[in-house]
C-alpha cells in the first residue's frame, strides 16, 4: 500500500508540474516526442527495408536482402522488372582445355561478376540455387527430379513462368559459360553404357547448340548413403561417373569442376552441415559453399568484373513442374518434403519480411545466438585438439630428438670404443711384430754365428786334416824315401853279389 501511496503522489507531482509549463510549452515538448518517435519508426522501416533474416529448413539463419558477406546481392524482384540476362559469348569465346586446364582451379581474388556470364543446366539441386537466391531465376535451365537422358526432351518452366526447351533456352542464352549439374537423377542405371552414352550425347548436342560456349562440367555432389535416397543413389556410383565425367571433359578439351572435393566430409559421405535433411539435397549453407566454389574457380579467360545482382522470384509450387519416374528416385511420399524443401524454405517476399510475431523473432535471435555459440565451442574445441596435437607433435619431436642424440651419443661411445680397441690391438700387434722381429733376428743372429762357429770349426777341421795330410804326405814321403834308400842299397848289395858272384864264376872258369 506504501508502493500504491508513493506512486500515486509522484504521479500527482508530475501532473502538477505539466500543468505549469503552460499550453504553449506543452505543445512544444509533445511535438518533440512525436518527432522522436516518427524518426525511430523510420529508421525501423529502412533497416527492415534493406536487410532481414529468415530461418532455413536446416534452421540457420541465412541473409535475404542487402550485402551478404559470401553470396550475392539480394534484390527482390517486381512484376516491372526484368531479371538480369547473361551476358552472350562472341566467335573466339570458347577455347579448349588443356591436360593443365581441364579441371578448374582455384583463382586468387575472384571476383563474383563472372556468374554474369554463366547459365546452368541442371536438376533439383540447380533449383535450389535458384530458390535460396544464388542465381538468377533465368540463368538456370534446371527442374526437380530430371536426368539427363530426358533433358534434351524436356519442357521447362522457371520461377518467372517463362517456358523453355534445351533448344529454345540455349538459343537465347548464348553464355559465355554453360554449367552442366547433372547425373545424379537415374544414377541406379542399370545399364552403364547407356548412362554413359546418353550424357556423351548431350554434352555433344550442348556444344553444337552453342559453338561459341566454354562448356563446364559438374562434378555429382555427394550424398548420405543411408539418407531417403539411399536405394536410388550411393556415393560409390557418384565415385564411379565423376571419374568418367573427368575422362569426357578430357577427351573433348572441355572442363571439369570439381566440387565435390568441399562437399564431402573424411568418410566420403556429404557434410552434415551441407545437408538439407534427405541426404541428397543440399541445405542454404551446402548451396553457399557451391556458389562461393564457382565463384573462385573460373573458366580462364572469362573476365568476373562487375556486378553481381540476384533479383529472386519465389516459386509457385502450383506451377513447379516435376519428373517422378525411375530415374529421378521421388515418389508421392517424398514429393511433399521435397517440395516444402524446395519452396517453403526459400527466402520470403518483402512484404512479407516484417511479418511473425516478436516470439518468434526472439526465437530466431536465440536459435542463432546458440548456433554462434555452438560454432565457438566448435572452433574453441578444434584449437585445443590443435593446441593438443601441436603438443603432441612437439613431444613427439622431443622425443624424437632425444632418440636421436641418445642414439648418436651412443654411436659416437661404441666408435670411441673401436677405435680404442682398434688402438690397443695395433699396439698389440706392433708388440707382437716387434717381439717376433727380435726373436728372428736373434734367431738370425744365433744362425749367423753357428754357421760362423761351423764354418770356423769347418776351417779349423780343413786345416787340421791339411795339417794331416801334410804331416802323413811326409810321413810317406820319408816313407817312401826310406824304402827307395834301402830298396837302392839292397840293388847295391845283390849287384855287388853279382859281381861277386860273377867274379867268382869266373874265378872257377
Amino acid at each position: 500500500m506504501k508502493i500504491l501511496k508513493n506512486v500515486r503522489d509522484s504521479l500527482r507531482d508530475v501532473y502538477r508540474r505539466i500543468l505549469r509549463l503552460g499550453k504553449k510549452k506543452l505543445i512544444m515538448i509533445l511535438s518533440s516526442v512525436a518527432a522522436v518517435i516518427a524518426a525511430v519508426i523510420l529508421v525501423g522501416t529502412l533497416r527492415t527495408g534493406t536487410t532481414d533474416t529468415v530461418i532455413t529448413e536446416d534452421r540457420t539463419t541465412v541473409s535475404i536482402t542487402g550485402e551478404n558477406s559470401d553470396g550475392p546481392d539480394y534484390i527482390e524482384a517486381s512484376d516491372d522488372e526484368d531479371i538480369p540476362v547473361v551476358e552472350t559469348a562472341t566467335d573466339g569465346t570458347r577455347v579448349e582445355s588443356t591436360e593443365e586446364t581441364t579441371v578448374l582451379a582455384k583463382k586468387e581474388d575472384a571476383k563474383q561478376g563472372y556468374l554474369n556470364r554463366c547459365v546452368f543446366l541442371g536438376d533439383s539441386r540447380t533449383v535450389a540455387m535458384v530458390n535460396y537466391g544464388f542465381f538468377n531465376d533465368d540463368a538456370a535451365l534446371a527442374q526437380i527430379g530430371i536426368s539427363h537422358p530426358s533433358f534434351e526432351k524436356n519442357t521447362f518452366i522457371n520461377n518467372a513462368g517463362k517456358e523453355y526447351t534445351l533448344r529454345s533456352y540455349l538459343e537465347a542464352h548464348q553464355a559465355p559459360v554453360i554449367y552442366i549439374a547433372l547425373g545424379v537423377n537415374g544414377i541406379n542405371d542399370p545399364s552403364e553404357e547407356h548412362y554413359k552414352s546418353t550424357f556423351v550425347t548431350l554434352i555433344d548436342n550442348i556444344s553444337e547448340m552453342a559453338p561459341n560456349s566454354n562448356i563446364v562440367l559438374m562434378a555429382i555432389g555427394p550424398v548420405d548413403d543411408n539418407g531417403s535416397y539411399k536405394k536410388t543413389v550411393q556415393n560409390a556410383w557418384i565415385d564411379k561417373y565423376n571419374d568418367f565425367l573427368l575422362d569426357t571433359a578430357k577427351e573433348k578439351h572441355i572442363f571439369y569442376l570439381d566440387i565435390a572435393e568441399i562437399l564431402k566430409n573424411e568418410s566420403g559421405q556429404v557434410k552434415s552441415e551441407y545437408d538439407a535433411g534427405d541426404g541428397l539435397h543440399y541445405s542454404g549453407s551446402g548451396c553457399e559453399a557451391i556458389f562461393n566454389y564457382i565463384v573462385e574457380h573460373p573458366v580462364p579467360g572469362i573476365p568476373d568484373d562487375g556486378e553481381y545482382v540476384v533479383k529472386y522470384i519465389k516459386p509457385n509450387p502450383n506451377k513447379t513442374k516435376v519428373t517422378m519416374d525411375n530415374g529421378s528416385g521421388i515418389d508421392e511420399e517424398k514429393l511433399k518434403d521435397l517440395m516444402n524443401m524446395m519452396v517453403d524454405g526459400t527466402p520470403a517476399k518483402s512484404e512479407n519480411k516484417t511479418s511473425g510475431s516478436a516470439a518468434d523473432l526472439q526465437t530466431s535471435q536465440e536459435e542463432k545466438e546458440r548456433e554462434e555459440a555452438k560454432k565457438r565451442e566448435a572452433e574453441e574445441e578444434q584449437r585445443r585438439e590443435e593446441e593438443q596435437r601441436e603438443k603432441e607433435k612437439e613431444k613427439e619431436e622431443a622425443d624424437e630428438k632425444a632418440r636421436e642424440e641418445a642414439e648418436r651419443k651412443a654411436k659416437e661411445e661404441a666408435a670411441k670404443r673401436a677405435e680404442e680397441e682398434s688402438k690397443r690391438k695395433a699396439e698389440e700387434e706392433a708388440s707382437r711384430r716387434a717381439e717376433e722381429e727380435a726373436s728372428r733376428q736373434a734367431e738370425e743372429e744365433a744362425s749367423r754365428r753357428a754357421e760362423e762357429e761351423a764354418s770356423r770349426q769347418a776351417e779349423e777341421e780343413a786345416s787340421r786334416r791339411a795339417e794331416e795330410e801334410a804331416s802323413r804326405q811326409a810321413e810317406e814321403e820319408a816313407s817312401r824315401h826310406a824304402e827307395e834308400e834301402k830298396s837302392g842299397q839292397t840293388e847295391e848289395n845283390q849287384s855287388d853279389q853279382s859281381e861277386q858272384s860273377d867274379q867268382s864264376d869266373q874265378s872257377e872258369e
